[in-house]
């Protein structure tokens, strides 16, 4: 685009920019979603369906008028929102933007002696709108064109006479640059201008990014989505024009999946705090580290700090274990065997062999134990009170618990108070009458749009630069596992890159719309994250191969986030196990789609002759036929190739 606009640039004396989606960027798909946002944020119910109407009635009312104005609108708006003039004004003022691209043009275009104009079918007085070119770096310009207050539009073409008049030049010595076809491109063209359509950045990026597509073609009337996308595309456009942004790979993921997931959250854990009156948040390690750091890019009212509670600890402080988990109560026998001489005399000649022989000790033993933990739950006392005070009002933050509760219950029982625990999802909630809790997205398996296709990833966003915590000296810090896997210092490495980019995007956030939030409820960012999840690209496969997870609560077994790469010397010894990990891994490759094509062709599933599904090729990631002939309500035949779609009868 550069040169072909240069070029025309050259040819021309007089270069005519329209302003908004060309000179200017709102950070929404859709322009009605400003209003949408200063309704939420004002909590003025109806805010956008009224000015939308409003605007559409004041230019019914005045049809000798070519433009309207932003008094002849609020003329029109309901008494309630009269008083929001200024608010728009001032939300236009802060979140518009300058384009990158056009500024490049702008500039080129005054070096080269050029007289340079502006033009914008617009309700919004010029004073007002030649203070945001000015702030945006538009200010040296020679005319600017102002529909509303000269009651000339591009689209009818009056105004374009004007700029021929007022320039004094032949109409083909002037080029036009704008977004829209028919007021910046076959109007100026039918009077004899030299036009240039800009592509629209945020169609322009939706169109080609299949996944973006996907997404907000589910939700287009969700302000969150609007948001997301728009700066995506804005991100995707400083890429393009090499400008600086994230450093590789991770930082993009931070900043793309990452800050949205982030961000979104502590939002919501603000919200949670402000109702249930905390006054101080503990952010649990290692899940908590990103999460307080985007937490404190808005936040200036609520005490925060960052807390060590391992499950560990919840073991050593409270003996609170699974009877029959030995891997939990031989924890607590190694740990105090190693540092009490007592249990380790009372253990020499003990045979730990299964579960029972694990419980029956401690329970024979208990008084000991309990005076043990009891040592321990006063060392951690002392650490917990060194980040909070007795009268505290305390909310601890994490990302997910299977109903333990561990992080929560140890700090709940060791200060003495009340807790209130605050996730993204809670699995189980039998604790609900004990310890309180809130949660962002309770699971639902009847709802597919709150359930992530990968939560692992979802942790990955939210960990820390740390190895596994296996406890805490006296002084409070932490003791890491001495000998870390590999993936764990893979992760390690990387990790930082993923946090700066989710900072970053917060950041942007917090330049873009002051501070203030932006609405990303939990179902939209499930969404956004699914569509990584289902739209991978090769890049993604590729990078996203070398992270691993650990599976198991031991921390043993990791394999990769998303997809296996299995050697073909595992397949020809393993044939079995090698086709079981293709079957589980995310992303497939082509080969291994192939695999579990042939493995399982067919499903058929029958209710009598009433109800015959034949699904073929049912492990497909996607549904290329799907064929039902229905009789009546319980009864119909049905053929899917690829993905099955369940038939509600």
């Amino acid at each position: 685009m550069k040169k072909i606009v240069r070029k025309l640039v050259l040819q021309a004396d007089v270069v005519s920019f329209d302003i908004f989606d060309t000179l200017l960027f709102r950070p929404y798909v859709r322009p009605i979603d400003l209003f949408l946002h200063i309704e939420k944020l004002c909590n003025a119910p109806f805010f956008m369906p009224c000015r939308v109407a409003a605007e559409w009635n004041a230019r019914q009312k005045h049809p000798e008028k070519l433009d309207i104005t932003l008094d002849d609108i609020y003329d029109e708006i309901d008494n309630n929102f009269k008083s929001f003039k200024q608010i728009e004004m001032d939300w236009e003022r802060m979140v518009l933007r300058p384009n990158p691209e056009m500024k490049e043009v702008w500039d080129f275009a005054r070096e080269k002696g050029k007289k340079i104009v502006v033009a914008s079918d617009m309700y919004l007085p010029t004073e007002f709108i030649a203070d945001v070119l000015d702030k945006n770096g538009f200010g040296n310009y020679d005319k600017l064109y102002v529909s509303g207050d000269i009651n000339q539009t591009k689209a009818r073409g009056v105004l374009f006479d004007t700029i021929i008049q007022d320039m004094g030049v032949q109409p083909k010595k002037i080029l036009h640059i704008g977004d829209n076809k028919r007021s910046d491109y076959k109007r100026p063209r039918e009077h004899g201008l030299r036009a240039y359509l800009y592509p629209h950045l945020v169609k322009t990026f939706l169109r080609d990014n299949i996944r973006m597509s996907k997404f907000y073609r589910e939700q287009w009337d969700n302000l969150g989505a609007s948001i997301l996308v728009a700066i995506a595309a804005m991100r995707d456009q400083q890429a393009r024009l090499g400008m600086k942004i994230a450093k590789n790979y991770w930082g993009k993921i931070g900043y793309e999946y990452g800050g949205p997931v982030i961000y979104g959250y502590t939002r919501w854990i603000e919200k949670t705090a402000a109702d249930q009156g905390i006054n101080h948040l503990m952010f649990v390690a290692r899940d908590g580290y990103t999460l307080q750091r985007v937490f404190n890019t808005f936040n200036d009212t609520i005490k925060n700090s960052y807390i060590y509670a391992p499950r560990f600890l919840n073991l050593i402080c409270r003996l609170d274990y699974w009877k029959k988990d030995t891997k939990q109560s031989g924890a607590i026998i190694e740990y105090f065997r190693k540092n009490d001489a007592r249990i380790e005399k009372l253990a020499a000649n003990q045979r730990f062999e299964k579960w029972a022989a694990f419980h029956d000790f401690i329970q024979n033993n208990i008084d000991l134990f309990a005076e043990l933990a009891g040592v321990e739950r006063e060392n951690y006392k002392r650490y917990l009170l060194q980040n909070a005070n007795a009268d505290d009002k305390i909310g601890v933050i994490d990302t997910i618990t299977s109903g333990a509760l561990s992080s929560q219950k140890l700090i709940q029982d060791v200060l003495n108070t009340e807790i209130h625990g605050m996730y993204w999802s809670v699995l189980n909630n039998r604790f609900a009458r004990i310890y309180k809790y809130s949660q962002l997205l309770k699971k639902d398996r009847e709802d597919k749009y709150v359930i992530t296709k990968n939560w692992n990833f979802m942790e990955f966003l939210m960990t820390a630069p740390e190895y596994p915590i296996k406890n805490l000296t006296h002084d409070g810090l932490p003791v890491y596992d001495p000998n870390p896997t590999d993936a764990e210092k893979f992760r390690r490495e990387i990790y930082p890159d993923v946090s700066d980019g989710a900072i970053d995007f917060a950041n942007d956030i917090k330049d873009l719309f002051g501070g203030t939030n932006i609405y990303l409820d939990g179902t939209t960012l499930v969404r956004w994250v699914n569509c990584l999840c289902d739209n991978p690209t090769k890049e993604d496969f590729n990078n996203m191969a070398q992270v691993k997870h650990a599976y198991d609560s031991g921390h043993s077994d990791y394999q990769p986030l998303f997809g296996n790469k299995i050697p073909v010397s595992y397949v020809i010894k393993h044939p079995l196990r090698a086709i079981k990990m293709a079957r589980h891994a995310k992303w497939k490759t082509p080969m291994q789609t192939a695999v579990n094509c042939l493995t399982s062709p067919l499903k058929i599933r029958l209710r009598g002759l009433k109800q015959i599904r034949i699904h073929i090729f049912p492990r497909l990631q996607y549904r290329y036929v799907n064929f039902v002939v229905r009789f009546t309500r319980r009864c119909f035949y049905q053929i899917c190739i690829g993905k099955p779609q369940e038939i509600k009868s």
